[in-house]
């Protein structure tokens, strides 16, 4: 090759390599997801992605109020990132009432999204009558884990009520072990309160305290039996509890250093991680009650306004590679979550998952997990009173009542 002939094609190849660097639909994604399980499934939504010819920057944060505010902070200074990782609640909606958000309606009606959305999720991801996120999963947050092999060895059935828990946990205290695994951090803590209310009130209680925040609700004999129960709890957590993180804790029912956990089904991604099999190394049940309830949390992107056309195309290119069914069903089978499409294939799920599946199905079992249920400012206030609770026994059930009476009436 001569050297003219030689320098024309470095100038071609430099001109297709800038074109394809031009078209490259590049996605700036904001997320929290760091454990084992959530990397699983951040992975094969990136993958999916690169899989369709886009670029995945990766900015990792802390946690979820660290991405929350990187967000806030970099749509301030004119640099959002395309997608944020987090949850329908009040964060989100000030975003979009500000209208810092966009709303994928013109997708959302060309693709029929909302037939295959539960009605409860697409009401949740919806502000003034936009949708302005998009669901990478359902979780509920009022699942119970336990080892098989621990239960087995003490011969103890699945519990199918608060009673018959609290009777396993006392056998198994009895037997050495520790009964209830729980991190000693107020975000662990305050899900198991909200665990004990919705197991004793149901569905309908749940709303009518935490949705509409009926007064006579407060009222109940619901509220103090639930505080006693949560404080029960306590008495069965071993010494080493305070600060643990959730995933830790998970891995002791997985090790069989523990018989029982509270946590949302992103537990069930760790017991996965881990090599075990639902059904025969783990089991799982929802918060006992005679009126079972399905308390929702989703995980959802929301996109920040954009006016970079590379990053406008890499946003739309990331929800529908996120709206794909078969990247929800990758997403669920690692990470623990249900998928949000009705559509998708669920015959391979393992038996904790058609559990979920089953009663999310039942439009009067799902509800709000409090999380979201609640504005930011009471859910925090509704949290430091559960800590406040768990860690100071002198606080009687009569003065956490009408601490978390006087939290609902507040606004």
């Amino acid at each position: 090759m001569t050297f003219k002939r030689f320098s024309s094609a470095i100038t071609l190849f430099g001109l297709l390599a800038a074109s394809t660097s031009a078209f490259a639909q590049t996605v700036d994604v904001l997320q929290y997801w760091t454990s084992a399980s959530e990397s699983k499934a951040m992975n094969a939504i990136a993958d999916a992605y690169k899989a369709r010819g886009g670029k995945w920057i990766d900015s990792p944060a802390a946690d979820f109020d660290s991405a929350v505010a990187a967000a806030t902070s970099r749509i301030a200074g004119g640099e959002p990132p395309s997608a944020v990782l987090m949850t329908p609640s009040s964060a989100m909606r000030d975003l979009a009432t500000s209208g810092q958000l966009r709303n994928f309606d013109d997708l959302a009606s060309a693709n029929g999204w909302q037939k295959v959305m539960p009605p409860l999720v697409w009401d949740k991801l919806s502000v003034d009558g936009y949708l302005v996120g998009l669901p990478v999963g359902i979780h509920a947050d009022n699942w119970i884990w336990y080892s098989k092999p621990l239960f087995d060895k003490l011969n103890i059935e699945e519990p199918k009520s608060l009673d018959e828990m609290f009777a396993a946990a006392d056998k198994i205290k009895a037997a050495g072990y520790t009964a209830f695994a729980v991190g000693g951090e107020p975000w662990q803590e305050v899900s198991i309160l909200t665990d004990m209310i919705i197991a004793l009130g149901g569905p309908e209680y749940w709303n009518e305290l935490f949705i509409k925040r009926d007064p006579e609700a407060m009222k109940s004999p619901i509220l103090p039996k639930a505080f006693e129960l949560y404080r029960k709890v306590s008495t069965y957590v071993d010494p080493a509890s305070p600060g643990r993180s959730w995933n830790d804790t998970t891995n002791m029912v997985i090790t069989g250093k523990a018989a029982m956990q509270f946590m949302g089904d992103w537990a069930r991604g760790e017991f996965l991680a881990a090599g075990q099999v639902a059904g025969k190394d783990f089991g799982c049940f929802l918060a006992p009650s005679e009126k079972p309830a399905y308390a929702v949390i989703v995980d959802i992107f929301a996109f920040p306004v954009n006016t970079d056309e590379d990053r406008v195309k890499g946003q739309t290119m990331l929800a529908e590679t996120v709206m794909d069914p078969a990247v929800e069903a990758k997403i669920a089978s690692v990470k623990g979550s249900v998928p949000s499409r009705s559509d998708v294939d669920t015959s391979m799920l393992d038996v904790c998952a058609a559990k979920g599946v089953e009663l999310l199905a039942n439009p009067k079992a799902a509800v709000s997990a409090a999380y979201d249920a609640l504005p930011g400012d009471l859910n925090g206030q509704m949290t430091d009173l559960a800590t406040q609770f768990w860690t100071d026994p002198s606080m009687t059930t009569e003065a956490a009542v009408e601490s978390l009476t006087n939290i609902l009436q507040s606004q």
